[in-house]
């Protein structure tokens, strides 16, 4: 069975030349198509919740004139997603959490991870784990770096730390540093009081490991677990 999907408000509508866009819009498919149905199905049925989209179909059937999923009572199906390009971003960050993720009751859901609601799918991609290449996290980093806060570059590198997600961390950590320490100079002269405060590379760096620190600690974990896997700084924890 092939599963549909799309990125939220952009289900695919069907229509002809003639017909008016106010009533197009309040036909039920554009409402509930069976992407969406599958999350509102999660939200009442428990033992959705215990499924991802692939799944799905081995339990449940799609009943298109009614535009809900129910229980299978005899038989069951298997669920194909539809691939999609790398080069078409989001959607394709999506579709490999759509093979992850079980039991979202919303497009938030999908991209929560550990309680924390990210941004993009590709965040939640790369918190999970789900992309293996170091390269492509350093170029996202690069990336997010243009719109996101040093303070969430920190959050997501500490998450990837938390979920085994980085390979060659040494690797990471000398790619994206500089991004990572983003605003840690500023917040340093505002909590000495003294703004013409500056910074060398190590303490730069001593100073980043040591937010990222704060982080992990509120997770019950520490650097501690992590430098010996090639964070190359001896940094003072109790700094």
């Amino acid at each position: 069975m092939r599963l549909p999907f799309h990125l939220p408000d952009q289900q695919q509508v069907i229509y002809a030349a003639d017909d008016d866009i106010a009533d197009v819009l309040e036909q039920p498919s554009v409402a509930a198509s069976m992407f969406t149905s599958w999350m509102e199905c999660n939200k009442i049925n428990k033992d959705a919740r215990k499924l991802t989209y692939v799944e799905f179909p081995t339990k449940f059937v799609w009943k298109p004139n009614d535009r809900l999923w129910k229980p299978w009572k005899i038989g069951r199906s298997i669920g194909r997603i539809h691939s999609v390009s790398p080069k078409l971003g989001e959607v394709y960050f999506l579709r490999i959490l759509l093979n992850k993720v079980k039991g979202p009751k919303s497009f938030e859901e999908i991209r929560t991870v550990n309680g924390e609601e990210f941004p993009t799918f590709r965040d939640a991609c790369y918190a999970l784990g789900l992309l293996d290449d170091d390269k492509e996290y350093v170029d996202a980093d690069k990336e997010a770096s243009h719109s996101r806060t040093g303070f969430y570059l920190r959050f997501l590198f500490s998450t990837m730390l938390m979920s085994n997600s980085l390979g060659r961390l040494e690797f990471v950590w000398e790619n994206t540093w500089q991004h990572l320490s983003d605003g840690i100079l500023y917040n340093q002269q505002r909590r000495l009081k003294s703004p013409g405060l500056s910074l060398n590379e190590d303490q730069l760096k001593n100073l980043t490991l040591f937010e990222i620190e704060q982080i992990l600690l509120r997770n019950n974990t520490s650097l501690k677990n992590y430098k010996k896997n090639a964070l190359p700084l001896r940094i003072n924890l109790k700094t």
